[in-house]
């Protein structure tokens, strides 16, 4: 049965962890730093909970968060492809935001939406990974792709968690306006990702959260 809904996680994270990683930390890899938090997120996604899913850090400035299938797994079934998700963790003179720095629930927000195209992936063949491969080139289709993934997991329950990524990322990029800092506009919102405003909107409006 997946987590209801609550304002702030962080002492479910911690309590529950021992009895939700036995369910959810089979066949994953996860850096001790984010277990608590990844493992929380997938019990909003039980039917991940046999999936090949590794965490991993790189130390990139390319961005902060992303998924997609290991490359031989892609021409596998579903039940039997490996996902990575990867963590980015910019050099000391980066002034974008660090993953590490936004709160537990946050991070549990994040890891909801990534566990999203995970269950998006699984619902496609090799072809159509491909496919999803090559539409990346398209900025309309990933802003459709990335909202997506924001409503799913507000549906899901995390939409509290979501919203406080959301905020964290306005802090930290209106601090980067400030300083005349070049940043990618994408992280901050946009068309790619869902605002503050349509977060509260779609929870407001969501059968789940009426009852918090």
């Amino acid at each position: 049965m997946p987590s209801s809904p609550a304002k702030d996680i962080s002492d479910s994270a911690v309590i529950k962890y021992s009895s939700l990683e036995k369910i959810y930390g089979v066949n994953k890899v996860i850096n001790p730093s984010y277990s608590q938090q990844l493992i929380y997120a997938l019990s909003y996604y039980p039917e991940l909970a046999n999936t090949k899913i590794k965490l991993k850090i790189i130390n990139s400035s390319r961005g902060l968060i992303s998924t997609n299938p290991t490359f031989g797994s892609i021409f596998r079934r579903s039940s039997k492809r490996k996902y990575i998700i990867k963590i980015f963790e910019p050099t000391a003179e980066s002034k974008i935001p660090l993953f590490a720095n936004a709160d537990i629930n946050g991070q549990v927000g994040i890891f909801g939406h990534e566990l999203c195209h995970i269950i998006y992936f699984n619902n496609k063949t090799s072809l159509g990974l491909i496919g999803l491969g090559i539409n990346h080139i398209s900025t309309k289709y990933m802003d459709r792709f990335e909202r997506n993934a924001d409503s799913a997991n507000i549906v899901r329950g995390l939409g509290y968690q979501l919203l406080a990524w959301k905020s964290y990322l306005n802090k930290g990029f209106s601090v980067m306006r400030a300083d005349s800092i070049p940043h990618e506009e994408k992280y901050p919102g946009g068309k790619r990702y869902m605002s503050v405003v349509a977060i509260e909107d779609l929870i407001s409006k969501t059968e789940i959260y009426q009852s918090r």
